[in-house]
């Protein structure tokens, strides 16, 4: 017997969706990530992404080349962050404050899309929990389709049509903290709308990143960074968020074009570590 998906078409015969929060994204369960996946799962599990834009799956053992198929359901692997030392493979790095190799380890990272500062930001990403700290290190992730939403008229008025530079501008010292490459070596830019229409759905979707987010062209500095604090400041609303709390063999799946995430402050010296599968 199919299983109904929260007023959505329904599922495959086993496969169980709930919803994590009024907004955001759904657990699954009935599925084995660590086998090839049958073309009538892949294909509900896409639709899900396209209408939930999150999904969790729990106490998962993955090996990295299961994570790595999995992650090809939906799009190409890529490996465009610039590690200071060799990643562990062709198609994974780690977030990891542990690992030689890890990246992005340490410190509190604002609501932000990865990427923006190339002509195609990554499409989703995939982290998978290796290791967590007994408290804190979670993810938040915000429905940026929501948020746009519930602007204020005279906001989304205000923003209709304006276009933000971002680059990928890491200072030394963030360079450092993160082990990737300094900016200097890699600084790319690229300009996109504010406001992102989704192809898909016709839904509009918030593109400011505060971390490589310089500008709005054609707009004084200040003015800018006026206005991107004020469309910034409407992705606290609660509604829209989905806050995770890691458990060793979490996965989650994420559309990054529509969803921001963010990582609050947590105790650096305890262990975290998150393999991550990039997708194109």
């Amino acid at each position: 017997m199919s299983q109904p998906n929260n007023n959505g078409p329904a599922l495959p015969e086993g496969l169980i969706a709930s919803p994590l929060s009024t907004h955001v994204g759904v657990e699954v369960s009935g599925v084995d990530l660590a086998r090839p996946i049958d073309p009538t799962i892949e294909a509900a599990l896409r639709d899900l992404l396209l209408r939930h834009h999150l999904l969790l799956f729990r106490g998962l053992d993955l090996s990295a080349a299961d994570q790595a198929r999995f992650a090809r359901c939906f799009g190409e692997t890529s490996l465009r962050e610039l590690n200071k030392s060799a990643t562990a493979d062709k198609d994974s790095q780690f977030v990891s404050n542990t690992r030689a190799d890890g990246i992005f380890g340490t410190g509190e990272l604002e609501f932000h899309i990865d990427q923006l500062f190339l002509e195609q930001p990554l499409k989703a990403l995939i982290l998978y929990a290796v290791e967590v700290p007994e408290t804190g290190g979670g993810t938040n992730f915000v429905d940026t389709h929501g948020v746009y939403d519930t602007l204020p008229a005279a906001l989304r008025a205000r923003i209709e049509g304006l276009r933000c530079r971002h680059e990928r501008a890491y200072d030394k010292r963030t360079t450092a903290d993160w082990n990737v490459v300094d900016a200097a070596d890699a600084r790319p830019s690229w300009v996109h709308p504010l406001v992102w229409t989704d192809p898909r759905t016709g839904r509009r979707a918030i593109w400011v990143n505060n971390l490589t987010t310089i500008g709005i062209e054609d707009m004084e500095p200040e003015a800018g960074a006026r206005l991107i604090a004020e469309v910034r400041s409407h992705l606290l609303n609660e509604t829209y968020i989905y806050r995770h709390d890691w458990a060793v063999g979490d996965l989650i799946l994420w559309d990054n074009l529509v969803l921001q995430h963010a990582r609050p402050p947590f105790d650096a010296s305890a262990a975290r570590t998150l393999r991550r599968t990039a997708i194109l």
